[in-house]
């Protein structure tokens, strides 16, 4: 019942503050529907409801007509409840237009035009487990190197592959059940046969709830799909995306979004999408010649937040930034050159912030200082000049946080 009175407060909410463009009318009639059905309690239907730092999104599922109503007021919050959709299930899905490239991404079925509010498909999955005589699966076995699994996950060891092909590959046990338990769109795991009996049985559980491949291999055929060292006793191919900064989703109601300038580490970048999904930022820009986010050690210091937090990649800097400067937001530069307020002087609870961060060894570059509409320092004692780029932004996502999220728990 206490996902239901969430639910209920967070969709009369959401409702009164939606904007009601034509085309909204089957939504709003079904969004009603269901806040209905909740407030009468009704036990068919299965609510989600996306808590980040605060609920921001509620998903109602009703398993007998194959319905699912969406209400999210950021993207994160929209993604995390597309990927809640059961798989390989006819689904009729109501959320807001703004989040029609998403539905997209997680509903195969026909094209849909830019601002519908309703689309009918299937969230894919195609669980192969094999199954012994006893009943349990065990997943498909990998006898050969030349087996085209074994190609395929080898050709994802290149940076410019992944990108090409949106795939990318979580390495070991953590990074690979966390984007199970995600519901991160996996393809196939593959899992070593040496790897004990009870982590082998938690894999394929989850494997199977989220129509999974699984597939088992000796550890030479486990070393001939990866670079890493030592052998990862688990690997999963998940599908990704970073997009251009021209497809970047706004909500109508608030957008935080964090701005890398120059980022140049892979490791540092990986603490740093690690800091802002923890945090809770709504999405993760990266300016012109930052580490791609697929890099694999920016994957792997993330720790799962590549897959659960939206990420873009500017081709013109410039434009985004015009682009947000258009949309009336603040924009935050952290700089000591410049006349800067004292990060504990800021004003954060303003509808639309971004903060851009630069690298430790140049900082945000002056092209970009000078788009921005604030300017604020990092406090330090004598003797220090510059702070990793992990440690400065945390230090202002939290800052955020705590201006604004504190106050609304």
């Amino acid at each position: 019942m206490e996902q239901y009175e969430e639910s209920i407060r967070f969709l009369v909410s959401y409702l009164e503050g939606l904007k009601r463009p034509e085309g909204a009318e089957e939504y709003l009639r079904q969004a009603e529907k269901y806040l209905d059905r909740l407030r009468r309690a009704d036990q068919g239907l299965i609510c989600h409801v996306s808590v980040i730092n605060v609920p921001r999104g509620v998903g109602i599922y009703d398993p007998d007509s194959g319905e699912y109503l969406i209400a999210a007021d950021c993207e994160r919050a929209a993604r995390d409840l597309f990927r809640r959709l059961p798989v390989q299930r006819e689904i009729t899905c109501y959320f807001d237009a703004v989040y029609s490239r998403v539905a997209a991404e997680y509903l195969s079925g026909p094209e849909q035009a830019e601002g519908v509010w309703c689309i009918r498909g299937r969230r894919p999955g195609g669980y192969g487990g094999i199954r012994s005589n006893g009943g349990k699966a065990t997943g498909r076995v990998i006898g050969s190197k030349k087996e085209e699994v074994v190609s395929e996950f080898r050709q994802y060891t290149t940076l410019k592959t992944r990108i090409d092909t949106g795939h990318v590959v979580m390495e070991g046990m953590l990074l690979a059940k966390r984007a199970l338990e995600d519901s991160l769109p996996v393809e196939k795991l593959i899992y070593c046969d040496s790897l004990d009996s009870d982590s082998v049985n938690g894999l394929l559980e989850l494997c199977e709830k989220n129509g999974v491949t699984p597939y088992r291999a000796g550890q030479g055929i486990m070393a001939a799909m990866t670079n890493t060292n030592p052998v990862p006793e688990v690997l999963c191919s998940v599908r990704l995306k970073v997009h251009d900064q021209r497809e970047l989703i706004f909500s109508d109601r608030r957008n935080f979004f964090l701005i890398l300038d120059g980022i140049s580490n892979p490791d540092n970048l990986g603490m740093v999408l690690r800091t802002a999904d923890a945090s809770g930022v709504d999405a993760v820009i990266l300016l012109s010649g930052s580490v791609h986010p697929f890099n694999k050690n920016a994957i792997r210091g993330a720790r799962g937040a590549v897959g659960r937090i939206p990420l873009y990649y500017c081709t013109d800097d410039f434009e985004l930034m015009e682009l947000l400067q258009g949309r009336h937001f603040k924009i935050m530069g952290t700089s000591a050159r410049f006349q800067s307020s004292n990060l504990y002087d800021m004003v954060y609870d303003v509808p639309n912030l971004a903060i851009v961060v630069g690298n430790e060894s140049t900082g945000v570059r002056k092209e970009i200082l000078d788009r921005c509409t604030d300017f604020v320092k990092i406090p330090m004692a004598e003797g220090q000049s510059s702070l990793n780029i992990a440690v400065a932004a945390a230090l202002m996502l939290y800052e955020y946080d705590r201006a604004v999220y504190h106050t609304l728990k």
